[in-house]
């Protein structure tokens, strides 16, 4: 199979980030396997890492998983059908991109240089979180005060949530005159003040703490503020619907309501730029590049953060040892003070990823039926691995509806388990019983409610 070379970047490279050479080495540490990776390459996923010889090639050089725990498995081997090869370099790339990129940030220039012309008096607030879209930012706002024939009232703001790297503190520093904005409660106390309850993925309540809530805390609610921010609609579907100007109706509008007083307006001049764009943007302009992107990290803010990926915790145990150690005896007491170990899971996979979406470990197992999952369900639930097995097909053979857990769990309890044996039964959800017993919801869920405290193992 012939690898196939396009003149465009392929869809799939839009959220790639080049290799640098800290992380290209951070790699073949991790897979000796896999001998050197080339120079050059792009990288795209999270705990799932899928690796580029290039942006043009149709195909993937290698695709590897990182496992909670730091088990590195390689998913995907291509490189034998790269050794007649010959991929753009990094060099020919940004000469390849230029013209495209530079039109963009031109517009992104122009976009905010008519903005503040239009709005003289307001208040500039730009954001700078020592990230790479912070750093496109603050170059867009340069020169667009280049562009104006006045100079508004503006400053850099850095909101430390005290969760950050000295790579995010250093380049910090480095920016002439930012304010720096420090909380009252560090976040390790801020953990400690909580009862070692951690902030996850269905509940990030330290990003309203640390970022927006020290914004109306620390500025003139009363006054005309713009925040200028490095957001993107391309980072994520629920910023896909954000716009370059944001004000109070926007918000009401979008989330029901707004957490920032109703004079303030959010400015967003990179709205529109894919990851790769920026990443050009940043390598042509030579823009400073933080060195958590070097040493392999997708994003640069709180280090320890329910969003981030198996890979990155390899990293942070490996170049941040010492924040590592606090986050995992932390983590721990979380586990032993918090009510968590009836989620079933052990310290061990609570402490390597499980803490971050703290859902119960049958509710993982249940996603992929394979042996191994049903014999560690039926062990969790003291069930045999008969029993456990039907707990996998999980549509209801009535009216095809996906079923909880605990609707499996209602239907084996009243209608009998029929274990070891030929079990051919439609098994129904909550609405299909109700109907064919002749019972209301209501009794239903009282009927569920004592069985679960009888001790049912079903449940």
């Amino acid at each position: 199979m012939n690898i196939k070379q396009s003149s465009n970047i392929q869809e799939n490279r839009y959220k790639a980030k080049p290799i640098f050479k800290e992380e290209k080495e951070f790699i073949e540490s991790h897979m000796p396997e896999i001998a050197s990776l080339p120079n050059d390459c792009w990288i795209v996923g999270g705990s799932t890492k899928t690796v580029y010889l290039d942006l043009y090639s149709n195909k993937p050089y290698i695709k590897f998983k990182v496992e909670n725990g730091g088990k590195f498995i390689i998913q995907k081997d291509n490189r034998e059908l790269f050794k007649d090869y010959v991929p753009v370099t990094m060099s020919e790339t940004l000469n390849r991109e230029s013209k495209r990129v530079n039109e963009l940030y031109d517009n992104c220039v122009n976009r905010l240089a008519e903005y503040v012309s239009e709005h003289p008096n307001k208040i500039y607030k730009i954001s700078h979180s020592g990230g790479k879209d912070s750093e496109l930012t603050m170059s867009v706002w340069n020169d667009m005060l280049k562009e104006i024939k006045f100079t508004p009232d503006y400053e850099f703001i850095f909101f430390n949530t005290s969760n950050e790297t000295f790579d995010v503190y250093k380049r910090i520093k480095q920016i002439p005159n930012i304010r720096i904005i420090n909380p009252k409660i560090g976040w390790r106390q801020w953990i400690k003040n909580n009862n070692y309850i951690f902030p996850n993925v269905f509940r990030r309540s330290c990003c309203s703490v640390y970022k927006e809530g020290q914004a109306t805390k620390t500025f003139d609610n009363n006054a005309e503020i713009a925040q200028v921010l490095g957001i993107r609609k391309h980072e994520s579907t629920k910023r896909a619907k954000y716009e370059f100007l944001m004000d109070f109706d926007f918000d009401n509008q979008l989330f029901g309501k707004s957490k920032f007083p109703k004079k303030w307006v959010k400015l967003a001049p990179i709205i529109d730029l894919q990851n790769i764009d920026v990443w050009l943007l940043m390598l042509i302009k030579k823009l400073p590049i933080n060195r958590r992107y070097l040493i392999g990290f997708s994003r640069v803010g709180c280090l320890i953060c329910p969003y981030s990926s198996a890979y990155e915790d390899e990293i942070i145990k490996v170049y941040y040892p010492h924040q590592y150690e606090w986050f995992r005896q932390a983590i721990i007491k979380n586990y032993e003070i918090t009510k968590v170990k009836r989620l079933g899971w052990t310290e061990d996979e609570w402490t390597n990823g499980a803490w971050k979406a703290p859902t119960g470990k049958n509710y993982h197992l249940l996603q992929k039926q394979s042996g191994e999952n049903i014999k560690l369900y039926a062990n969790l639930k003291g069930l045999s691995e008969d029993m456990a097995k039907k707990y996998f097909n999980r549509t209801c053979g009535k009216c095809g509806k996906t079923m909880q857990e605990n609707e499996l769990a209602m239907f084996f309890k009243l209608f009998g388990r029929y274990e070891n044996q030929v079990d051919n039964r439609d098994v129904l959800c909550k609405k299909c019983v109700c109907e064919q017993l002749g019972i209301t919801k209501k009794v239903y869920e009282e009927k569920n409610m004592e069985f679960i405290e009888q001790g049912c193992n079903l449940f």
